[in-house]
Order: C-alpha cells, then sequence, then structure tokens
C-alpha cells in the first residue's frame, strides 16, 4: 500500500513539474520566457516519472513472488 500511494505522489509530481516546463517555456510567446524553470521542470518530471516506474515495478514484481508463494501454500495443501 505504501509503494502504491508514493508512486500516486511521484506521478503527480511528474505532472506538476512538467507543468512547470510548459510554463516557463511557454512564457517565451509573451517575451518572458524562463529557461530555468523550463529546465528545471523537464529535469524534475523525469526524475519523478522515472522513480514511479522504477517503484511500480518493484510493487508488481512483489506481488509476483507473494502470488507464487500462495500457489506452492495451495499446492503443498492439496488444494488447487
Amino acid at each position: 500500500m505504501k509503494k502504491r500511494m508514493l508512486v500516486l505522489y511521484l506521478s503527480l509530481g511528474t505532472i506538476i513539474a512538467y507543468g512547470y516546463a510548459l510554463g516557463g517555456a511557454g512564457g517565451y510567446l509573451f517575451g518572458k520566457g524562463r529557461p530555468f524553470v523550463a529546465a528545471a521542470g523537464l529535469v524534475c518530471g523525469t526524475l519523478c516519472a522515472w522513480a514511479a516506474l522504477r517503484l511500480w515495478r518493484s510493487y508488481l514484481n512483489d506481488i509476483e513472488e507473494h502470488d507464487e508463494h500462495a500457489d506452492h501454500t495451495a499446492d503443498d495443501n492439496g488444494n488447487g
């Protein structure tokens, strides 16, 4: 459960950071571009996305291990 919540927060962080990147780059339309904000948004958004995907993969591996253990336990008890 904790991993899923952390993935949710990292995903939200990704959206927010990419929003800042768009805002920083979009400022050039009005003559007030902010390259640092755009670059920081891209870097932070990409790092959050990468961390969320790694953590989600870890969560899926945990579920798979749990299911395999449950299958072996059912086989040992004669159920299944």
